[in-house]
């Protein structure tokens, strides 16, 4: 049975899995990164691996019981498993050959045995064979508020941010004036990918930019459109009203798990937000990216969360590479503002979910430039007093951050 790749890396410390990844592309071998055990057991089984390298100590499912949950399915694709812990392996080593592990790894790891080990479950990638390594491409083509804007070096688009791969996906999030920008870098592509228009809301700065767009009736793209089950609005309804072809396919999206295509997945999350509203975790490459641009949170530890929003949005977070998070306003104009979160409430999200990089998003149009700088600023610090790697800025139109 033939495997999507060659090797599944299991590992939600992504420094290290990193590493066995770019030790693995030298070596010829392809391979992929998941963060969490559950999701391992569902990649695992759709990629079915050659080897799969699992970490004991992980979020969602421990890797021990990932391995015995995989063992009898990976004898019949001819799956080799390979536990790796930090933890003492003179006891750790026994419990994982038990679990059904063909070997065990220390962490962290030492080139030489990692080497040594992949050689001996997998032998020698094919000669002359180039691993390809997979990457992923945000771009913020809208990110504002309601509102009309003269200039702004921060942007006046509303809001609308691509995720694309190599192989040709491309997912689209939400589909405020920023879509028009992102639709006209498409009109000159002959052979346009599969493209999934994602939408968290129907407000009209989240769906403004379908009106009249050109990509809805262009006859060879390949387009379908989801958005959460909304008693007031139908998707159809509002593609029609846009100018949509017959053939764009739509879908409900609620609070699951989506399989756009073999290399990008994607979770939804309810939010605290007028009207039903989501947020999209993609998991693609190895990469992790939450896009979460309405959101009320408190801006500190001492308010309660009745509604244990907090708690769910940090879970949903946890790892990831980047965080778009709701920053509308400043902390001082918040109550006036339901529905939405200051950049304190972004920051406090981004260091208690251990994010890489946090992108303030959705800020108020009326705000001037200077008036960002500065609440872009006043994060910055915040992130600094906190003590960790998080960076964190303000999102602009037209930035591209590439995986």
């Amino acid at each position: 049975m033939e495997s999507l790749y060659d090797v599944l890396i299991v590992d939600d410390d992504y420094t290290q899995a990193h590493f066995v990844e770019e030790i693995l592309s030298a070596l010829g071998f392809t391979s992929k990164i998941v963060l969490d055990g559950r999701r391992a057991l569902e990649e695992a089984r759709a990629a079915k691996p050659r080897l799969t390298i699992i970490d004991i100590i992980m979020p969602g499912i421990d890797g021990l019981s990932v391995c015995r949950s995989l063992r009898p399915e990976a004898d019949a694709w001819g799956g080799k498993l390979l536990v790796a812990s930090a933890k003492d392996g003179s006891v750790e080593e026994p419990r994982a050959l038990r679990s059904g592990a063909s070997g065990f790894l220390e962490k962290p790891y030492s080139l030489s045995k990692l080497r040594e080990a992949v050689g001996r479950l997998l032998g020698a990638a094919p000669k002359g064979r180039v691993a390809v390594k997979a990457g992923v491409r945000v771009t913020v083509w809208g990110s504002r508020g309601a509102g009309k804007a003269g200039t702004s070096a921060f942007g006046t688009r509303t809001p609308c941010v691509s995720v694309g791969l190599p192989a040709g996906d491309l997912l689209i999030l939400d589909a405020g004036t920023g879509i028009r920008d992102c639709a006209g870098a498409l009109a000159p592509t002959r052979k346009l990918p599969p493209i999934t228009v994602l939408l968290t809301h129907y407000h009209e700065t989240h769906v403004e930019g379908l009106k009249g767009l050109a990509l809805l009736a262009r006859p060879d793209a390949s387009l379908r459109v989801g958005g959460p089950r909304d008693p007031d609005v139908a998707i159809k309804d509002l593609l029609m009203d846009a100018g949509a072809r017959d053939a764009v396919a739509t879908f409900f999206v609620d609070e699951a798990v989506y399989r756009i295509s073999e290399a990008l997945t994607v979770r939804a999350i309810f939010t605290n937000h007028p009207t039903t509203t989501v947020a999209f975790g993609i998991e693609a490459a190895g990469r992790k990216i939450i896009y979460c641009p309405d959101s009320e949170l408190s801006d500190g530890d001492e308010e309660v969360d009745f509604g244990n929003n907090f708690e769910r949005l940090r879970a949903f977070a946890l790892g990831a590479d980047l965080l778009l998070h709701d920053a509308h306003c400043a902390p001082e104009d918040a109550v006036k503002r339901p529905g939405h979160s200051s950049w304190q409430g972004a920051v406090r999200l981004a260091v208690q979910a251990e994010v890489r990089r946090l992108l303030l998003f959705h800020a108020a149009m009326e705000y001037p430039d200077d008036r960002l700088a500065a609440l872009e600023s006043a994060a910055r610090e915040r992130a600094a007093e906190e003590m960790t790697s998080l960076r964190c800025s303000m999102a602009r139109d037209a930035l591209t951050i590439d995986f």
